[in-house]
Protein backbone atom coordinates (compact mmCIF):
# COMPACT_ATOMS: atom_id res chain seq x y z
CA UNK A 1 0.00 0.00 0.00
CA UNK A 2 1.46 3.40 -1.22
CA UNK A 3 0.27 6.33 1.00
CA UNK A 4 0.78 9.69 -0.56
CA UNK A 5 0.34 11.51 3.15
CA UNK A 6 0.60 10.42 6.69
CA UNK A 7 -1.96 10.08 8.68
CA UNK A 8 -0.79 12.85 10.86
CA UNK A 9 1.60 15.90 11.05
CA UNK A 10 5.43 15.26 11.06
CA UNK A 11 6.36 16.32 14.59
CA UNK A 12 8.52 19.07 15.85
CA UNK A 13 10.75 17.83 17.77
CA UNK A 14 11.74 20.09 20.25
CA UNK A 15 15.37 20.22 21.00
CA UNK A 16 16.93 20.77 24.27
CA UNK A 17 16.26 18.62 27.46
CA UNK A 18 14.38 15.99 25.84
CA UNK A 19 14.07 16.07 22.34
CA UNK A 20 13.25 12.06 22.40
CA UNK A 21 9.69 12.79 24.05
CA UNK A 22 8.20 14.83 21.27
CA UNK A 23 9.57 12.53 18.37
CA UNK A 24 7.82 9.71 20.66
CA UNK A 25 4.54 11.50 21.18
CA UNK A 26 4.52 12.24 17.28
CA UNK A 27 5.30 8.20 16.48
CA UNK A 28 3.07 6.89 18.68
CA UNK A 29 0.54 9.47 17.37
CA UNK A 30 1.29 8.23 13.90
CA UNK A 31 0.95 4.61 14.47
CA UNK A 32 -2.31 4.95 16.38
CA UNK A 33 -3.63 6.93 13.16
CA UNK A 34 -1.92 3.87 10.68
CA UNK A 35 -3.75 1.16 13.10
CA UNK A 36 -7.06 3.03 13.48
CA UNK A 37 -6.87 3.04 9.25
CA UNK A 38 -6.04 -0.35 8.68
CA UNK A 39 -9.20 -1.51 11.31
CA UNK A 40 -11.08 0.90 9.42
CA UNK A 41 -9.87 -0.58 6.12
CA UNK A 42 -10.75 -4.13 7.41
CA UNK A 43 -7.03 -4.81 6.92
CA UNK A 44 -6.88 -5.83 10.41
CA UNK A 45 -9.73 -6.66 13.36
CA UNK A 46 -8.40 -4.98 16.73
CA UNK A 47 -5.19 -3.64 18.33
CA UNK A 48 -3.59 -2.09 21.35
CA UNK A 49 -0.19 -0.41 22.10
CA UNK A 50 2.17 -0.74 25.48
CA UNK A 51 5.00 2.17 25.16
CA UNK A 52 7.56 1.08 27.15
CA UNK A 53 7.10 -2.67 26.60
CA UNK A 54 10.64 -3.82 26.31
CA UNK A 55 11.58 -1.18 24.13
CA UNK A 56 9.72 2.23 23.24
CA UNK A 57 6.44 0.53 21.72
CA UNK A 58 5.26 -2.56 21.82
CA UNK A 59 1.70 -3.21 19.13
CA UNK A 60 0.23 -6.02 19.49
CA UNK A 61 -2.59 -6.84 16.60
CA UNK A 62 -5.22 -8.87 16.18
CA UNK A 63 -6.60 -10.17 12.36
CA UNK A 64 -8.78 -13.41 11.86
CA UNK A 65 -8.07 -15.05 15.08
CA UNK A 66 -4.00 -14.55 15.32
CA UNK A 67 -2.24 -12.27 17.05
CA UNK A 68 0.91 -9.77 15.92
CA UNK A 69 3.28 -8.83 18.33
CA UNK A 70 5.29 -5.75 16.75
CA UNK A 71 8.34 -3.58 18.54
CA UNK A 72 9.61 -0.38 17.56
CA UNK A 73 13.01 1.28 18.85
CA UNK A 74 13.53 5.09 18.40
CA UNK A 75 16.67 6.73 17.79
CA UNK A 76 17.64 10.03 17.55
CA UNK A 77 20.64 11.59 15.34
CA UNK A 78 21.16 14.91 17.19
CA UNK A 79 25.01 15.44 16.19
CA UNK A 80 26.80 15.56 19.34
CA UNK A 81 28.98 12.58 17.99
CA UNK A 82 29.91 13.12 14.60
CA UNK A 83 27.72 10.76 12.46
CA UNK A 84 27.00 7.97 14.80
CA UNK A 85 23.95 7.44 16.70
CA UNK A 86 24.91 5.40 20.13
CA UNK A 87 22.59 2.08 21.25
CA UNK A 88 22.76 0.43 24.26
CA UNK A 89 24.20 1.61 27.73
CA UNK A 90 27.72 2.57 28.84
CA UNK A 91 28.37 -0.75 29.95
CA UNK A 92 27.64 -2.17 26.58
CA UNK A 93 24.19 -4.05 27.87
CA UNK A 94 20.54 -3.60 27.27
CA UNK A 95 17.70 -5.00 25.22
CA UNK A 96 19.13 -3.02 22.20
CA UNK A 97 22.59 -4.80 22.74
CA UNK A 98 20.75 -8.26 23.19
CA UNK A 99 19.02 -8.09 19.90
CA UNK A 100 22.10 -7.61 17.60
CA UNK A 101 23.74 -11.12 19.37
CA UNK A 102 21.12 -12.83 18.10
CA UNK A 103 22.60 -15.65 15.50
CA UNK A 104 21.08 -14.90 11.70
CA UNK A 105 18.13 -17.62 12.37
CA UNK A 106 17.04 -16.04 15.15
CA UNK A 107 17.70 -12.41 13.79
CA UNK A 108 15.51 -13.25 10.57
CA UNK A 109 12.68 -14.38 13.16
CA UNK A 110 13.35 -10.70 15.14
CA UNK A 111 12.79 -9.07 11.60
CA UNK A 112 9.44 -10.30 11.37
CA UNK A 113 8.07 -8.49 14.34
CA UNK A 114 11.07 -5.66 15.41
CA UNK A 115 11.90 -2.29 13.42
CA UNK A 116 14.22 1.07 14.52
CA UNK A 117 13.13 3.85 13.60
CA UNK A 118 15.59 6.95 13.23
CA UNK A 119 15.19 10.66 12.86
CA UNK A 120 18.07 13.16 12.40
CA UNK A 121 17.00 16.01 13.93
CA UNK A 122 20.12 18.28 12.59
CA UNK A 123 17.75 18.70 9.58
CA UNK A 124 14.84 20.43 9.47
CA UNK A 125 11.24 19.32 10.13
CA UNK A 126 9.87 18.26 6.34
CA UNK A 127 13.39 16.91 4.57
CA UNK A 128 14.01 13.47 4.51
CA UNK A 129 15.45 12.90 7.87
CA UNK A 130 13.79 9.37 9.14
CA UNK A 131 14.99 6.12 8.71
CA UNK A 132 13.10 2.49 9.41
CA UNK A 133 15.63 -0.31 9.45
CA UNK A 134 15.99 -3.91 11.28
CA UNK A 135 18.39 -5.11 13.81
CA UNK A 136 20.26 -7.12 10.89
CA UNK A 137 20.87 -3.53 9.30
CA UNK A 138 22.04 -2.13 12.70
CA UNK A 139 24.24 -5.04 13.46
CA UNK A 140 25.80 -4.07 9.69
CA UNK A 141 26.43 -0.70 10.55
CA UNK A 142 28.76 -1.19 14.36
CA UNK A 143 31.30 0.92 14.62
CA UNK A 144 33.94 -1.44 15.51
CA UNK A 145 31.20 -4.49 15.86
CA UNK A 146 29.77 -4.89 18.99
CA UNK A 147 31.53 -4.32 22.24
CA UNK A 148 30.00 -5.79 25.53
CA UNK A 149 31.85 -3.69 27.93
CA UNK A 150 31.44 0.07 26.57
CA UNK A 151 28.61 2.24 24.96
CA UNK A 152 27.92 0.67 21.28
CA UNK A 153 27.25 3.40 18.03
CA UNK A 154 25.78 2.77 15.06
CA UNK A 155 27.02 4.40 11.61
CA UNK A 156 24.57 7.12 10.72
CA UNK A 157 25.35 6.52 6.97
CA UNK A 158 24.71 2.80 7.14
CA UNK A 159 21.14 3.11 8.66
CA UNK A 160 20.45 6.47 6.53
CA UNK A 161 20.90 5.19 3.16
CA UNK A 162 17.54 6.25 1.74
CA UNK A 163 16.44 8.87 4.10
CA UNK A 164 12.74 9.60 3.60
CA UNK A 165 10.13 11.90 4.49
CA UNK A 166 7.72 11.84 7.89
CA UNK A 167 4.63 10.80 4.99
CA UNK A 168 7.12 8.12 3.24
CA UNK A 169 8.20 6.57 6.48
CA UNK A 170 4.15 6.63 7.31
CA UNK A 171 3.68 4.69 3.96
CA UNK A 172 6.75 2.07 5.08
CA UNK A 173 4.62 2.25 9.08
CA UNK A 174 1.50 1.22 6.91
CA UNK A 175 3.05 -1.54 5.08
CA UNK A 176 4.94 -3.11 7.42
CA UNK A 177 1.73 -2.97 10.33
CA UNK A 178 -0.59 -4.37 7.34
CA UNK A 179 1.01 -7.36 6.44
Amino acid sequence: MIVLAAYSLEPEIQKGAHPEESFRTGFLHEVLEVLSALQKDGRIDEFFLLPDFGFDLGVFIGREEQTRSVFFNLKMYMGAKPRVVEIGDQNGSGPEIELLQLNTARSALAAESFRWILVDITKPRGNRRFSIFTTDQAKEGLMGGLNKKKQNSIKLASVMTFPMTWDELSGKLTDFLGN
